[in-house]
């Protein structure tokens, strides 16, 4: 094993229950995974929405208590542990905290967390090994085995989760490689993966129909991934070939009661009676613009749209 990963092996964690607490373990797993799909990519660890998500998401497959994650806790913990050339790990103050910083303390809550902290310092040499996909695999396997194996079947799940999540994450730093027949199940769930975490996080959560947004406090989002052109018919999981909506208007998309045009408005199909207050929901979003993505790689392309619009019932 690469000696760079010895200090994982020496985590501090609560045992007060008899077992490991899994919050440090947790949080460490979700950093490898966003480094291994390319979302994180310098030592600097920002403290965002998609490294907290993660974290729920691992939490949840090793404990099966969403509501118990807490990452406040293990971002706090792990400041004191040291890594192969220093600490571990090192929070970042928000500007805004940093002269009361010493006064402040251990955070109790995601929304003090999120006040304080804005990113954290990973020890370079950790950070340098975990990039690499085979060290990485070996930290998976030493921090799974170490502190979350006391459960086999939790454990074959967040081993389960640790395979789909780095060929997920080949897909998610290549998303042109989304596109084209799928051969293999395990394939089709990886590039499933890809699909909803590229998509999700190009419209930051957002319907891009309806603008709704809303994250519950243990992370999961209101927003789903929805194909332009139906996988089935296309096989492309481009993230270009897809839009973030609510499950009603994903629902009336599919059923082609509204459609995306190449314009970049919505258009509602006239087969929905429009004297009927029952459809306003669905009228209110006809020729209004069209969300698109912060990052304009993953605009939704022509095609689809066109497709969209073909098919919209008349």
């Amino acid at each position: 094993m690469d000696t760079r990963l010895d200090c994982l092996s020496r985590l501090k964690v609560d045992q007060s229950t008899g077992r490991p607490a899994p919050h440090q373990p947790c949080l460490l797993l979700a950093i490898i995974c966003e480094i291994q799909a390319g979302h994180i990519v310098s030592p600097r660890i920002p403290i965002n929405t998609r490294l907290i998500a993660r974290y729920h998401d691992i939490f949840e497959t090793v404990t099966g208590e969403r509501y118990r994650a807490r990452p406040w806790m293990p971002i706090w913990a792990l400041r004191n542990r040291e890594g192969p050339t220093g600490k571990l790990w090192c929070p970042e103050y928000h500007q805004a905290v940093q002269g009361v910083a010493d006064q402040l303390g251990q955070p109790k809550s995601i929304k003090q967390l999120e006040q304080r902290f804005e990113a954290a310092q990973l020890d370079p040499a950790l950070f340098s090994a975990l990039e690499d996909t085979t060290i990485a695999r070996e930290a998976c396997a030493l921090l799974s085995s170490r502190y979350l194996s006391s459960n086999r079947q939790s454990h074959a799940l967040l081993n389960a989760y640790l395979e789909t999540a780095f060929a997920s994450g080949e897909y998610e730093k290549a998303p042109e490689l989304l596109a084209g027949e799928v051969r293999e199940s395990d394939q089709d769930q990886a590039r499933s993966a890809a699909f909803r975490s590229l998509v999700l996080e190009a419209y930051d959560y957002c319907c891009a129909a309806s603008r709704r947004r809303f994250i519950t406090p243990d992370f999961r989002f209101l927003v789903e991934a929805a194909h332009l052109i139906p996988f089935a018919v296309s096989q492309d999981d481009r993230p270009c070939n897809g839009l973030a909506l609510t499950p009603d208007l994903h629902w009336a998309m599919d059923n082609h009661l509204i459609a995306p045009g190449t314009d970049r408005n919505w258009h509602v199909s006239p087969s929905v009676d429009e004297l009927k207050d029952d459809n306003q929901w669905l009228w209110r979003l006809d020729n209004k613009p069209l969300v698109l993505p912060r990052d304009a790689r993953f605009s939704p392309h022509d095609d689809g749209l066109a497709w969209r619009m073909d098919h919209l019932q008349r």
